[in-house]
């Protein structure tokens, strides 16, 4: 699981700022959001403009180090770098605890594609560091392992990460816990309301498009179910074009083509169908904004299914205060996005708070307003 991530110097970015997953408080209720001593499942806020959907862009970037043929959720003509820092690199920090393994991973970055710094951390020992402006680096304790006396890093293309050379090029045996990360890293997601549909990064969760293979798959009634359950009361059915094609149809007397008439919420819908039939293969679930064109009572019934995935870590955000709720989660769990940097409801107010407390009206009234640095 993710511990721990800062990033600086990148896009709404310019100072450090930092999401702790360890600051698991005492509480006793809603432990489903709490696995081995982290926070499992948390919902952040935060006023328009802050950075919320950046921070999912910053926490999926290490895909970009490590898998050569990761999606892009974000074009590269984007700016990468804070535009009013003169520092030459954005910095990123991830600590991850991985089968009772430590690792701590740092690089900083030029661009969305240049590498100008990478470090790596296993157990709180620096199995490597290298500078790709330099050209130095240290691969001392690197190459105290037989199973990597082989590489050549002598010669660098100063493109490739230096742990994604190791991890593609060494049968790993002794430091297996480097293809467990590297595991963990391809189950991250990355998932948006956009006005053109929703925006996907991760693990495949559709071979051959979203209706294609509900259909393909016999999923048609189960879908339909989970349409019902969250009170979209439509009959789906499957058919032909006039061009051959199978697609899905909303069953009504005069049958609709279902992408082509479905609402917005619908489509939310159908995403989060799909992700939630694959969400085993998903280590890490980041999804801005999940209850968009999401009606309230319908947002809670996701969040609750969402909840009980006990093998994913899943951080969302939302402007909805209704959820911001001690019967849905618990205020170690719940965060605010400022300025000034992320801090749980629990850390942002001198108030022992309990679950009987309304985190709704306290967060209105402006209870959780401490900046972090206070």
């Amino acid at each position: 699981m993710l511990k721990m991530f800062s990033v600086s110097n990148y896009r709404a970015f310019r100072d450090p700022i930092t999401i702790d997953f360890t600051k698991v408080r005492d509480y006793k209720f809603n432990d489903a959001c709490i696995q081995s001593n982290l926070i499992s499942k948390a919902i952040l806020y935060g006023k328009n403009a802050v950075g919320k959907s950046n921070l999912g862009y910053a926490l999926m970037d290490i895909r970009s180090m490590l898998l050569p043929n990761h999606s892009k959720i974000m074009g590269d003509s984007l700016g990468y770098l804070n535009a009013y820092s003169e520092e030459s690199a954005a910095a990123f920090t991830y600590h991850f605890k991985i089968n009772n393994r430590e690792i701590r991973y740092y690089y900083e970055k030029r661009s969305a594609t240049e590498i100008q710094f990478e470090e790596l951390h296993i157990d709180n020992q620096q199995l490597f560091m290298f500078n790709f402006a330099s050209g130095e680096g240290d691969f001392t304790n690197l190459l105290q392992y037989e199973e990597l006396k082989h590489l050549n890093l002598d010669h660098w293309d100063n493109e490739t990460s230096v742990t994604r050379y190791i991890i593609t090029n060494a049968k790993l045996q002794e430091l297996s816990i480097l293809k467990d990360f590297n595991n963990f890293v391809s189950g991250m997601a990355f998932m948006e309301t956009r006005s053109s549909g929703v925006a996907f990064e991760g693990p495949r969760i559709a071979d051959k498009g979203l209706t294609r293979t509900i259909i393909e798959e016999d999923l048609v009634d189960d879908f339909t179910t989970f349409l019902n359950h969250a009170g979209i009361n439509i009959s789906l059915k499957k058919d032909v074009k006039p061009d051959g094609e199978k697609t899905l149809y909303f069953d009504f007397a005069r049958p609709l083509e279902f992408v082509k008439n479905m609402s917005s919420g619908t489509r939310v819908l159908t995403a989060l169908y799909a992700i939630l039939r694959k969400l085993d293969e998903v280590s890490f679930l980041y999804i801005d904004e999940f209850d968009a064109n999401l009606h309230f009572e319908l947002a809670e019934y996701v969040l609750n299914l969402l909840i009980q995935k006990r093998n994913c870590q899943i951080f969302l955000t939302t402007h909805n205060t209704d959820l911001m709720s001690n019967k849905i989660m618990r205020p170690d769990c719940y965060f605010v996005l400022s300025f000034n940097g992320i801090v749980s409801v629990a850390d942002a107010t001198t108030r022992e708070l309990r679950e009987g407390h309304n985190l709704e009206k306290l967060y209105q009234s402006g209870e959780f307003d401490r900046t972090v640095s206070e």
